[in-house]
C-alpha cells in the first residue's frame, strides 16, 4: 500500500492532492452537518469555488445528498469515509511516525489520525470514530470491555455502530464517577456503548475519589464487591489520559496534594495514577476499581489521547508500560516524537 502511494505521488501528484481534499470535505460534512459549502471553505481555508466543485463531484457519486437546512453524507458516503479512514496512514504520511512512535514505548499498533484535537474539533471527532471502529474490530464472543470517562471516550461512544449485535459482550466502567457531566462518566459511556452494541452493561454507582477509610468499606459490600470483580477479569481496556494538574483540578484533590503533585513533577494522568516524566507513579488517588496489578491479566490495553497540550502526558503514562495500542492525532504524536519544537 505504501509503495502505490509513492508510485502515485510521483506519477499523479495531484490524485493524491485531490484525494485529501475530498477527504477533508467529507470529515467536516460528517461531523458537522447540515453544512453549507461556504463553511466548509472557511473551515478548511479552500475557495468556495473549490468545495462547490467537489460537492458537487461528490453528490453525483452519491455520497452526499443537499437538503434546505445543508450538506449531510449518504449511507454510501459514510462507507465510503470508513473506506478512505484505512489508507488514511498513507495519505498523511503518517505511517513513519506510527513506527518510530512503536518502536519509542514497545506498542503492538499505533494509529495516528490527522490532525490536532487541541484546535481542531473534527480531530476530536476523528479519535472517537476511529477509536470506535477499533474497538468493535477487536471485539470478541463473551469478552469483557472496560472503559473509563472523559471527553473523548464519549466521542467514541458517540461513534460506535450499530452495524452488529454483541449479546454476550459485557461493558463495565473501569472506575467510579468524577461528578462531573453525566455523558462524560465512565457509567454512562459504558451504558452507551452497550446499547448501541446490543450488549450487556454492569455499572459501578460510586464516586471514583473516595477517602481511604470509605473505600476500602465500600470494598467489602457484596454488590460492588461483584462488579469490581466483574471489572478486574477485563479483556479489553480503554482509557483516557490527562494532563496531570487538570485531572487535579477535576478529581478536587487539596492545594496540598496539588503542591506535592508539583513537587513530585507529575505530568500525566490514567485510572487514578499520576505519572512523572519518566513514567513513575508518584501519587494514587483512593477507589474503587482497576488497580496496577490488574493490569497484566489484560488481553489489550488501549489508550485513546491526543492533543498538542496532552503530549507530555501521554508519553509519561506510555512509558510506564502497560499500554498495547494507542490512538492519538499527529498534534500530540509529532510533539511526542521530537517533530515539532
Amino acid at each position: 500500500m505504501e509503495r502505490i502511494f509513492t508510485v502515485l505521488e510521483r506519477l499523479v501528484p495531484e490524485a493524491k492532492e485531490m484525494l485529501e481534499i475530498r477527504y477533508q470535505i467529507l470529515r467536516q460534512i460528517m461531523h458537522k452537518g447540515p453544512i453549507g459549502r461556504r463553511q466548509i471553505a472557511r473551515d478548511l481555508d479552500y475557495t468556495e469555488r473549490l468545495v462547490r466543485r467537489e460537492i458537487d463531484i461528490l453528490k453525483a457519486r452519491g455520497a452526499v445528498s443537499i437538503l434546505p437546512a445543508g450538506i449531510i453524507l449518504t449511507p454510501y458516503g459514510e462507507e465510503l469515509l470508513r473506506e478512505i479512514d484505512e489508507v488514511m496512514p498513507f495519505l498523511f504520511s503518517t505511517q513513519d511516525l506510527s513506527r518510530r512512535l512503536k518502536l519509542m514505548f514497545g506498542l503492538e499498533e499505533v494509529i495516528i489520525v490527522p490532525g490536532d484535537s487541541f484546535v481542531d474539533y473534527v480531530a476530536k471527532k476523528d479519535l472517537g470514530r476511529v477509536a470506535a471502529r477499533y474497538l468493535q474490530k477487536v471485539l470478541f464472543p463473551g469478552c469483557v470491555l472496560a472503559v473509563t470517562g472523559g471527553t473523548t471516550l464519549a466521542e467514541m461512544a458517540e461513534a460506535v455502530s450499530a452495524d452488529a449485535t454483541w449479546p454476550d459482550v459485557l461493558v463495565v466502567p473501569a472506575r467510579g464517577g468524577l461528578g462531573e457531566e453525566m455523558e462524560l462518566q465512565a457509567g454512562a459511556i459504558a451504558a452507551k456503548i452497550a446499547k448501541t452494541l446490543g450488549a450487556q452493561y454492569r455499572l459501578l454507582h460510586i464516586p471514583d475519589n473516595l477517602e481511604e477509610n470509605t473505600a476500602e468499606v465500600l470494598k467489602r459490600d457484596s454488590h460492588i464487591s461483584d462488579v469490581v470483580k466483574t471489572i478486574k477479569r477485563c479483556d479489553i481496556l480503554i482509557h483516557g489520559i490527562g494532563a496531570a494538574m487538570e485531572m487535579a483540578a477535576r478529581r478536587g484533590l487539596t492545594s496540598e496534594e496539588v503542591q506535592d503533585l508539583e513537587k513530585k513533577g507529575a505530568v500525566g494522568e490514567a485510572l487514578r495514577f499520576y505519572f512523572d516524566y519518566n513514567g513513575n507513579i508518584v501519587h494514587e488517588v483512593p477507589g474503587i476499581g482497576l488497580e496496577l496489578d490488574d493490569f497484566n491479566n489484560i488481553k489489550k490495553v488501549i489508550a485513546v489521547a491526543g492533543g498538542q497540550n496532552k503530549a507530555k502526558a501521554i508519553e509519561a503514562v506510555l512509558k510506564h508500560g502497560y499500554q498495547k495500542v494507542l490512538i492519538t492525532d499527529e498534534g500530540a504524536a509529532k510533539r511526542i516524537a521530537g517533530k515539532n519544537n
